[in-house]
């Protein structure tokens, strides 16, 4: 089958001004009896014989009534609809399949069925059974109220927007107002500089070059 494979949509359902009966879902004697049509039999056995033998031909509004009821019901599916939980429904059919999905009754849930023969109202007291899609119940995305803090890997987060946590940042920046207090390793940082120590402290400003350049030092210096 293809995608261009599918049917038209019906926007008027079959027979929606003409003539029709309400067909019952259990056929009684008295259907039976004046050739009516029923879900549980269809059309009785006395519409299928012969008038002269006594027989009763189909009644037209017994066919405008079934086939309204099957083209209003591919309408609503064709145009999105979903059913909310109707318990007598539930009740006549053993209960929901697994896989069906329901819609809630307000806007904030759509209910998917994960058990089979399911009665339970998703809404209801016992919900077993039922996981909201809009709740995210695989945990896919991420909730807007909680600021990032259901992350499940933080570490794998971070290293992907090229951030730090506050411990490696407080490890690998120096602190302003430390004035270079919280260098953990000072001589080798000297070194690195390219400045001499005097008596243990650091170079003077004023042996520095004007132009921000270290001044080549050497053991006679210092300051």
């Amino acid at each position: 089958m293809k995608l261009n494979d599918k049917p038209r949509q019906l926007a008027v359902p079959f027979a929606s001004t003409g003539d029709k009966n309400n067909i019952p879902d259990k056929a009684t004697q008295q259907t039976k009896e004046s050739g009516n049509a029923a879900y549980d039999s269809g059309f009785p056995p006395v519409t299928m014989t012969p008038i002269s033998a006594g027989g009763i031909p189909p009644h037209g509004k017994d066919f405008n009534g079934l086939m309204h009821d099957i083209t209003a019901a591919i309408r609503y599916v064709q145009a999105g609809g979903l059913y909310t939980y109707n318990a007598d429904f539930a009740g006549a059919i053993g209960g929901y399949a697994k896989d069906a999905i329901l819609a809630g009754v307000s806007t904030t849930a759509v209910w998917l069925n994960t058990i089979d023969d399911n009665l339970t109202d998703p809404e209801g007291a016992d919900s077993a059974g039922w996981v909201n899609l809009l709740a995210d119940p695989l945990k896919l995305f991420l909730w807007q109220k909680n600021n990032l803090s259901d992350l499940q890997n933080k570490g794998t987060a971070r290293d992907n927007l090229q951030v730090y946590s506050q411990e490696q940042t407080d490890l690998k920046y120096l602190a302003k107002d430390q004035n270079g207090g919280d260098i953990p390793e000072k001589p080798l940082f000297v070194q690195n500089i390219g400045a001499l120590p005097a008596n243990g402290t650091a170079v003077a400003a004023n042996r520095l070059a004007s132009r921000g350049a270290l001044p080549a030092l050497t053991g006679t210096t210092r300051g």
